[in-house]
């Protein structure tokens, strides 16, 4: 299992990095706005600056992925934006469901849910 949760955090970390840091060097083209709604979401994005934002914290989640003490924190922090890329595509651009899938289940495989159990068995009680 532990060799499923690393080659899963890789195979999601190293994309994140890549693409997160494209977002900054403009290595690669970034996709032209279309005319539907989802695209005019991410071209507004974009445009107000919160893309900046997003692409930075995906290359330190993807950094933390890499770096097995940090590894649990990097999936735990990157599901939120998995769930959300992954709704994102369901109802707004389905062109990329497939990917945003993919990237969902890996980012469950990252989880340790055996570290998950201990912090949560180890946290103090309350009073009551």
């Amino acid at each position: 299992m532990n060799k499923i949760r690393m080659t899963s955090a890789w195979l999601l970390g190293i994309p994140l990095i890549i693409f997160g840091a494209n977002y900054f060097v403009h290595a690669f083209d970034l996709p032209a706005g279309g005319g539907s709604s989802g695209e005019r979401l991410l071209e507004s994005m974009r445009d107000g600056g919160l893309m900046a934002a997003i692409a930075a914290s995906h290359v330190l989640i993807g950094v933390m992925l890499l770096v097995p003490r940090m590894r649990f924190m990097g999936a735990l922090l990157q599901l939120p934006m998995s769930i959300g890329i992954t709704a994102f595509h369901a109802t707004m651009l389905p062109e990329g469901l497939v990917v945003a899938l993919v990237m969902l289940v890996l980012n469950v495989f990252a989880l340790d849910i055996t570290r998950a159990r201990l912090m949560l068995a180890d946290a103090p009680r309350g009073r009551g």
